[in-house]
């Protein structure tokens, strides 16, 4: 996550799943909806995972 500083991880979806992209730009959506309105999703190449982060202190960062 280079360009992104502070941030919290929402949440995680292995890439194992055919639909893990698919999964976490929705759940980035259903955050920006909520609590975090700058939710997006990075892909964690070492981990092989899609994850969701917002800044830290959601709506009021």
């Amino acid at each position: 996550m280079p360009h992104c500083t502070n941030t919290v991880e929402l949440e995680r979806i292995p890439d194992a799943d055919l639909r893990a992209e698919n999964r976490a730009e929705w759940l980035a959506g259903e955050y920006r909806a909520s609590d975090y309105p700058t939710a997006h999703v990075h892909y964690d190449l070492p981990g092989q995972a899609f994850i969701v982060v917002a800044p830290q202190g959601g709506a009021s960062a």
